[in-house]
């Protein structure tokens, strides 16, 4: 009975948050309608000299093209599912994974929906974790006051990516963070300013 009342309270508690991070967002009927975005800005990278031009499209349910034009160099990396290209050539290993784990954070807040019955709230903080396969999982810890996720953390075999997010502001009615700083591995690998969003939405 104290077992079934325990997990009761915690699934409560993980409503609640859920509840908490979409009403910041938007609303979960709003995000419900999203089926993808264009984002612009730059990158500034932690390792290598000069600003790269970033741009992204996201489109539902997991299908990512990330393009970055640095000043004596482009990337261009695509996953759609399962697959994924790095400059035109089949990507595997942690480079996909490393792709896939980004897709992923880009659905947020709507995996915290999607993924709900897989969803569980690590001990009594305002952190979620969601099971993405049986080898990968996103981890999401929200500001309790704001209901804004302000870190996630990416994991798989022999990679974990880290991203905090700040500026937040109101595109159509959603919410995005326009600033990202990310790690790999607890080593900061670069800042993305996103300036302008785009959303394209079902009717």
């Amino acid at each position: 009975m104290i077992a079934f009342l325990l997990v009761a309270a915690l699934n409560n508690n993980l409503d609640n948050l859920i509840a908490r991070v979409m009403t910041a967002y938007g609303g979960a009927a709003a995000w419900s309608k999203v089926t993808g975005f264009h984002q612009a800005g730059t990158v500034i990278p932690a390792m290598r000299p000069g600003e790269g031009k970033l741009t992204r499209d996201w489109q539902r349910p997991d299908k990512l093209r990330v393009e970055i034009v640095y000043p004596a160099s482009t990337e261009i990396r695509v996953v759609d599912g399962d697959h994924g290209t790095q400059n035109g050539k089949d990507a595997s290993g942690m480079g996909l994974d490393a792709m896939r784990l980004q897709a992923a954070r880009l659905s947020l807040p709507e995996l915290l929906i999607e993924k709900r019955a897989m969803l569980r709230q690590l001990e009594d903080r305002p952190v979620i974790e969601i099971p993405l396969s049986a080898s990968m999982t996103l981890t999401v810890e929200v500001d309790p006051e704001t209901g804004h996720i302000i870190r996630s953390t990416g994991k798989a075999a022999g990679v974990e990516f880290s991203t905090s997010y700040s500026d937040f502001r109101q595109v159509d009615g959603l919410l995005f963070a326009f600033r990202e700083e990310n790690s790999a591995a607890g080593m900061k690998t670069g800042t993305n300013q996103i300036a302008k969003i785009e959303i394209t939405r079902s009717k």
